[in-house]
């Protein structure tokens, strides 16, 4: 992560809900996704769902759909519950696209200040 980022805000890109208003200590860039503490996000709308996939390396995860009552985003994040060694860092933390990839996949937008 780049020393000079000190906030994070992730926004659906149909609506303009914000999903995560981050400061500094509660994200973390890995692997080009950011990583965010629940307490910077808005589990107001974001539900996790049903369905889930298993990392090879980092475990098990389950993705987190959008939903503000009139509109609904699949997949927006994912969260890692059952992690494998060494990536303890992540469990529990929302996880989103980044920058570019974020904006190929039209789920959300990434905001970096």
């Amino acid at each position: 992560m780049n020393n000079e980022h000190t906030r994070l805000v992730i926004k659906d890109v149909r609506s303009g809900t914000i999903l995560v208003d981050a400061r500094l200590e509660q994200f973390s860039e890995i692997e080009g996704n950011w990583y965010v503490d629940p307490s910077a996000v808005r589990t107001d709308v974001l539900r996790m769902s049903q369905h889930e996939y298993t990392c090879p390396y980092k475990g098990r995860c389950h993705y987190v759909d959008f939903s503000d009552g009139s509109e609904r985003q699949q997949r927006v994040a994912w969260v890692y519950d059952d992690v494998k060694t060494g990536w303890e860092h992540i469990r529990g933390k929302y996880a989103f696209y980044a920058g570019a990839t974020a904006r190929k996949f039209g789920k959300t937008l990434d905001e970096v200040t």
